[in-house]
């Protein structure tokens, strides 16, 4: 088979993975349309009677009477293979991976015999947390609920950077003197990795001056 065949075949898949990513795209578009679909996140939707999970006719239909919702924002840890990590240490890399930590907005749904919990990475959908929020206020809204937030009082925080800004080497610098024992290439994938939790239920003190440290370097900061 010659090259050219290579590349012809490849396109046509790819083209046609496309195509039936944007078919059903437009399928659940459609679907949403129909059946008033008010809010959406992470394979939830909301009606204005009910909580539905996945579609077609394996769709679970959760009534919203009785249910309740709130987003938290949590920290989780991942392992992966980096660029810098394979260039240093070849194929060590792969049983070696690099262990870091990510934000993700978690939407919880209770009600009476229910819970429901969905999460999307902020690091991969910066709007995720938005998106939850406006779920857990469009289903709390429907009986006139407020929506429900993190309780205040908190002793400890985590420190996420969301954003290096354009002064990004300043920024690595600050993380290297916030983080204890992080290395040049760590401090780099953090910062370019934004958004990403430098520190772990830190004391409050610690956290505000790691924020107004960072922020001093041009990043932007949130205590969670």
């Amino acid at each position: 088979m010659s090259p050219w065949a290579v590349v012809v075949i490849l396109f046509a898949i790819f083209a046609g993975a496309v195509g039936v990513k944007v078919m059903r795209s437009a399928t659940l578009a459609g679907a949403d349309l129909d059946e008033g679909v008010i809010a959406a996140f992470a394979g939830l939707r909301l009606t204005e009677t009910a909580v539905v999970e996945g579609t077609g006719d394996r769709a679970l239909h959760h009534s919203a009477a009785g249910l309740s919702a709130r987003v938290e924002i949590r920290s989780a840890e991942y392992h992966r293979v980096t660029v810098p990590r394979v260039l240093l240490l070849g194929l060590l890399a792969l049983a070696v991976k690099k262990k870091g930590y990510e934000s993700e907005a978690h939407l919880v749904v209770e009600g009476p015999g229910t819970t429901i919990e969905r999460a999307v990475s902020l690091r991969k959908h910066p709007n995720g947390a938005a998106e939850a929020q406006e779920f857990a206020e469009a289903l709390n809204q429907l009986d006139g609920r407020p929506a429900a937030r993190p309780a205040d009082g908190r002793e400890r925080f985590d420190v996420a950077l969301l954003d290096a800004g354009a002064s990004q080497v300043e920024v690595v610098r600050a993380v290297r003197r916030l983080v204890r024992g992080i290395g040049l290439l760590d401090a780099k994938e953090l910062v370019t990795g934004a958004p990403s939790i430098l520190l772990e239920q830190v004391p409050e003190r610690q956290a505000e001056a790691a924020r107004d440290e960072l922020e001093k370097a041009g990043a932007a900061v949130e205590l969670l």
